[in-house]
């Protein structure tokens, strides 16, 4: 007997038409991009700061509000927005890159960390005084007070760059984006993790919490062939982009992008109708594949049978949800050039992201 899985009509009514758009964003897919100010650090690897981002909040506001009475009638008014500051979490890579990132705006910031001239036996800063000497009863402190803050100057007008320009948050969802873009922001509490003999399985990370001026939002769609066009930083480096070998069909092809009030598909295809491949054919595919790779030689290797039906992507479940009569009952998440848009500026073109 086939078996198939499906989903409850009231569900497939109320997140699957239209592309999903009802459907929640999930919460891995997700970009930051650090734009640094090249006068203050210039990073020698690069723009990698994004990938190494393991976690980030998003920015949240309070209002300060006055009751004001207004003939024995209650008013709320509105006299300040506060923005909360955000925590990035990144994983401490083998590079040290975020250590270095941090290390450079500690250094551009403050003087505390540069006036040594013999730390752990290099002579690197100079001749600045050493952390060792002992002044307290002298009767000058001259040649050894270069600390705390560093005003100084970056620009030939004689002020002084921010170490961050802005620092965007993008989050994806159907080849669209969402852009939270921290104004002006600052660094105000950075945090190394702690060694633990204990912890064989775990991994390092470094936690930065950041205050900003304001935010913008920008929305838009990103473009397949180049990602990086919009969305700054993304995909251009250490990314595979190789096309997979089981996406063989046409996104506008596809005919679960359109249903009707109940929830079923009105059967109508893009100007190139290509078949979807069932799941069989995915699977036959993959086993092809590893059989070519010399992955599938063991002896009990078993043939997957054409009475089953297995999911082969979470977001994507037409393959698994079948009618009575093998006709899909749901929608994938592809999307079609009519898909609503989110709130905040569209970005259509290269000039609408400067």
């Amino acid at each position: 007997m086939t078996t198939y899985l499906r989903d409850f009509r009231h569900a497939a009514r109320i997140f699957l038409p239209n592309t999903q758009s009802n459907a929640p964003k999930v919460k891995f897919l997700f970009h930051v991009y650090f734009e640094i100010n090249e006068l203050a650090y210039k990073p020698p690897t690069g723009d990698n700061f994004g990938i190494l981002v393991k976690s980030v909040k998003l920015p949240s506001y309070k209002f300060d509000t006055e009751i004001m009475n207004q003939y024995n009638r209650k008013r709320i008014v509105q006299t300040k927005i506060k923005y909360d500051p955000i925590e990035v979490t990144f994983h401490d890579d083998n590079q040290s890159q975020v250590a270095a990132m941090w290390n450079a705006y500690y250094q551009y910031n403050y003087a505390d960390s540069i006036n040594a001239t013999d730390v752990l036996g290099v002579e690197e800063y100079g001749t600045g005084a050493k952390y060792q000497a002992r002044n307290i009863y002298n009767n000058t402190i001259a040649g050894d007070d270069n600390y705390g803050y560093r005003g100084g100057y970056t620009n030939d007008d004689g002020t002084k760059v921010p170490f961050f320009k802005d620092i965007t948050v993008f989050g994806f969802w159907q080849q669209n984006f969402i852009a939270y873009t921290l104004i002006n922001p600052i660094i105000t509490s950075f945090a190394h993790d702690t060694y633990d003999y204990a912890e064989g399985g775990g991994t390092m990370a470094n936690t930065m919490s950041l205050d900003y001026e304001t935010v913008t939002y920008n929305t838009g769609k990103m473009d397949a062939a180049s990602p990086e066009l919009f969305v700054t930083g993304f995909g251009s480096a250490n990314y595979d982009r190789t096309p997979s070998p089981l996406d063989d069909y046409s996104a506008e092809s596809d005919s679960m992008n359109n249903f009707d009030d109940e929830g079923n598909p009105t059967g109508g295809q893009g100007p190139n109708p290509q078949p979807r491949p069932d799941s069989v054919s995915i699977i036959n595919q993959g086993m092809a594949a590893a059989i070519a790779a010399n992955q599938a030689s063991s002896p009990n290797k078993r043939t997957p049978s054409a009475e089953a039906f297995f999911p082969t992507n979470a977001s994507s479940p037409t393959d698994i949800n079948q009618g009575n009569q093998g006709i899909p009952t749901v929608a994938n998440n592809n999307t079609t050039p009519d898909a609503p848009t989110p709130a905040g500026r569209q970005i259509k073109s290269l000039t609408d992201s400067k």
